[in-house]
Formats: C-alpha cells, structure tokens, sequence
C-alpha cells in the first residue's frame, strides 16, 4: 500500500496538476482488486487450461455478474495481452474482444463481430454470407478466443427468435474445432445457457462469477475496506480522505451496494466537488453533496449527514447461488498498474 515517502511524495505531485488531469486520473482510475486478479485468472484458464501448454477449443465458458462488477474490464485487459500481429497471410488475432450492441439481432452480433475481425462488408450482403466471412476469418485469422461482452443482449428469453438464431451461431463457431468462446453477461444469461442442453455439452460450461462485496460478510467487509484504502492513496489530493475508516467505507458501501463500478462513479463525483473547492481532500460534506444530487427521488435520507441506524432498507435479494469461498484478505492482493 501506498504509505511511504516516495508514495507521499507521488500524492503532492498528483495534487499540483492541472484541474482536467486531476479529473482525468479520477476518471480512469483502474485498481487490480481481488475479484478482478480472479477472474481474470479464471478467463486466462477459459483460454489456455494448462500452464505452457495449448489453447482449448470447442467450449463455451461464461463470465457472469451484475452490473458494474466489471465484467468489461476483465474482458477488454485480457484481449490486451495478445495485440494483433502480422503474418505473411495477413493478420493473426488470437484473442478476439466484441461488445455486444444494445437489444441486438442475429444481424448485428454478426455485424459487431465482423467489425472486431476487421471483415469488409456491405449493407446489402445478407445475413448468412456475412456469417461465412466470419467462420472463414475465425479460421484464417489463428482466432483462439471470442471474447463476447454484454451477452445477455442477444440472449435474451424475451426474444425468442434471436436466442435461436444466436445459439445457432454459437455452435456454428464452435464447431471450427479451433477457438473457445467466453460470453460476459448477468446471472439470468449464466441460467439461459445452462438450460441448453446443447450449448452445455460443450464442455458443461466453465462459468466464474464476479460478485459484488457484501458488508455483512467479514472477508468482504475487509476486502471492501482495503480496496477503499487503496483508490484513496491513488487520488490527485494532498492528503488522504480516509476511505477506507469503517465509518466512511460502510457509508461508501451503501450507496454502491458493493459494486466496484458504481463505487468508482460516486467517489468520481465527491472527488469533482472538492477540486472545484481547491480542497486538500474529499471532505465527508463533499460526499454528502454528491449523494444529494443522486439519491433516489423522494428519499430523504443521506448516509453521509445521518445516522445510518436510520437509513431505509433496501433489501436486495439473496444471490442466486453461494458465493466462491474467499481467501484470507491481505494488503498485497491489491497491485499498481
């Protein structure tokens, strides 16, 4: 953890930038916490299960969470590892990164695929030959691994005729015999999957979940704090906000219910507040701003001015399956990149 005088130092430096750099380094503010260091681990054995050895293929594997856990990070770094490179035939893509589009059909998860290949196409060219092109370039191009994000927008029980068109391709992929496939989506895009006997069957889906961090669960609580601690010696101030206090974090937790991306978005939001205020550091007041302009209309209560005893009951509902069992918490699970 940052607390040395070199890191101190480093804080001062980030402190005296311009207000857009300050804004800017809160922005994009990536922390490798420990549900990111696993699944993205998780990902890694998707791809290549044996250390030094081959690729797999032919499995369908499934990274799934809610929203704002961070499913896109995961997905997007791992696709970094392995940057395009030339051949003498053209282009080798061995890891191959595709955000699905908003209520998508079979037209334009195709379209979105054949964009991340870089497959020239026209309007005109119908369905079935673009997806051609695409089996043909998953092949030319050594693809190892479709990395396909935001699944749960062409998988969608509510849409029957793209669920059937969308699993059709799956195993038109699958049957190369030359890559796997990992879909990111929700819980329910998980429980769709599973329910397909045929998309099941290759390989019984390897799947991990990315959970949000529970207060009431002691490991969590500590993970939750840690991770906390550690956005707080990454902020452009001269001193730290203390964010990860037990008083602070807990209010922290929930107005973010334990999500890493909505935690992330609020302390973006205070951290704007107090460099306009040309603060040392993100005062509790500033927090308590920034959740007044954010707190569901008709709610009076905010965690950072009242007593928590008093805030509302939120009641979220029990997750669907136990969560993984967690290791020991320790300050090295967290790292700098």
């Amino acid at each position: 953890m940052a607390s040395d005088n070199s890191s101190l130092l480093d804080r001062k430096k980030r402190a005296a930038l311009s207000p857009v750099e300050r804004q800017l380094i809160v922005k994009n503010l990536f922390v490798e916490h420990d549900r990111f260091k696993e699944a993205i681990t998780a990902v890694g054995r998707f791809h290549m299960p044996v250390n030094g050895g081959a690729p797999d293929f032919s499995v369908l594997t499934v990274l799934y969470g809610e929203s704002r856990t961070g499913k896109s990070y995961v997905l997007e770094r791992y696709a970094n590892r392995f940057p395009p490179s030339k051949s003498a035939k053209g282009f080798i893509r061995r890891v191959v990164y595709v955000d699905m589009p908003t209520e998508c059909n079979l037209r334009a998860v195709a379209e979105q695929i054949a964009d991340a290949l870089n497959i020239p196409y026209t309007r005109r060219m119908n369905t079935r030959g673009l997806i051609g092109l695409i089996l043909c370039e998953l092949r030319d191009a050594a693809v190892e691994f479709l990395l396909l994000d935001e699944f749960q927008e062409a998988f969608d029980a509510n849409r029957k005729k793209t669920l059937k068109d969308v699993r059709s391709l799956l195993r038109k992929i699958l049957n190369l015999r030359s890559l796997n496939v990992c879909v990111a989506g929700l819980v329910e895009t998980y429980d769709l999957l599973a329910a397909d006997k045929q998309l099941k069957g290759r390989g019984l889906l390897p799947h991990h979940p990315l959970p949000a961090y529970h207060w009431d669960n002691a490991a969590d609580q500590k993970l939750f704090r840690l991770l906390c601690d550690y956005i707080d010696d990454l902020l452009p101030f001269r001193t730290k906000s203390n964010l990860g206090s037990v008083a602070l974090a807990q209010r922290l937790y929930w107005v973010s219910d334990g999500v890493i991306g909505l935690l992330k978005e609020f302390i973006f939001a205070a951290a704007c507040l107090a460099i306009n205020a040309g603060a040392d550091r993100i005062e509790m007041h500033f927090f308590a701003e920034a959740w007044d302009i954010r707190k569901p209309r008709g709610q009076a209560f905010n965690p950072f001015a009242d007593d928590l005893r008093n805030a509302p009951d939120k009641s979220p509902p029990p997750p669907s399956e136990p969560l993984p069992t967690r290791k020991k918490p320790s300050d090295e699970i967290f790292s700098k990149k």
